[in-house]
């Protein structure tokens, strides 16, 4: 049994598209898919949603983020997860704008705080961060 058998991760690989002929594959993104949510008030109020988490594409505006969260929607259909939610910095705009135009609404439950802790290289916590994030969620069905 896995350790963590809530928690479907995966990383999308592309190769490196700078060499015509690439030798190795580059990571350009990344996402987890919880079959629960983080934040103790989405659990209580949406219990059987699926939360995106940790989502990173690298380059940005180039369809990875998307690429990312349709993938993310696919595992949770195939689990048959009604819901998928995500939280976003409030500051970040440029995703939630994203995270609109693939479907996703505002919540009508207010803000949840996103707790995180930053590691160095050598996976020591630096530090302790919450951060106030908009909570969105798509219905998949």
């Amino acid at each position: 049994m896995r350790p963590y058998p809530d928690i479907v991760r995966w990383h999308r690989w592309i190769w490196n598209r700078l060499c015509s002929q690439p030798l190795w594959p580059t990571v350009v993104g990344r996402a987890t898919l919880l079959l629960r949510s983080r934040y103790p008030q989405v659990c209580s109020l949406c219990p059987g949603l699926a939360e995106i988490n940790a989502l990173e594409a690298r380059p940005q505006g180039e369809g990875i983020g998307t690429a990312l969260i349709m993938a993310a929607e696919q595992q949770a259909r195939q689990r048959s997860v009604p819901i998928v939610g995500l939280a976003v910095d409030v500051t970040n705009d440029g995703a939630r704008r994203l995270y609109v135009r693939l479907g996703y609404a505002l919540w009508p439950h207010g803000t949840v705080i996103d707790h995180w802790a930053p590691r160095d290289d050598e996976g020591q916590v630096l530090g302790e961060q919450a951060d106030e994030c908009f909570y969105l969620t798509k219905r998949l069905t």
